[in-house]
């Protein structure tokens, strides 16, 4: 774990290493409970009572200001003009491998077509049967 610390309360905080570098994370410190964003081994300090209790305005403009200090301070680039963003190694391979995972090995077949147009298609407004095979969202 690298140490980092709160922007707000000044407390080291850890933070998973590895972590892809394009992942945009926003946390709640332990010490003191403000949120803050790191992207790249850079922390920003989020106004937590703009963000729940401010106008949409005031919001937004808030937000602006988080995405111009990393703007500012390099983290961002951008693709040059005309040319096409890539999509970097570590997200590529993140998207390969559940792209995969999700090819079915063999084809449909008739009998699977008609047991899901017979069976399944009736059952998938039911609970507790969506959840057995689609999983639960918790």
């Amino acid at each position: 774990m690298e140490s980092l610390r709160c922007p707000h309360c000044n407390e080291i905080v850890q933070h998973k290493d590895g972590m892809p570098k394009e992942i945009i994370t926003v946390f709640a410190c332990r010490h003191c409970e403000e949120l803050s964003v790191l992207f790249r081994d850079k922390i920003i300090p989020l106004k937590r009572q703009v963000l729940e209790h401010g106008t949409l305005d005031e919001k937004k403009e808030h937000l602006a200001e988080v995405i111009a200090a990393f703007l500012e301070s390099g983290s961002i680039s951008f693709p040059p003009a005309g040319g096409r963003p890539t999509i970097p190694p570590s997200i590529k391979r993140i998207l390969e491998n559940k792209y995969h995972k999700r090819l079915p090995r063999t084809p449909i077949s008739d009998q699977e077509m008609d047991q899901f147009i017979k069976i399944d298609l009736e059952c998938l407004d039911n609970p507790d049967y969506f959840r057995r095979i689609f999983g639960s969202k918790n």
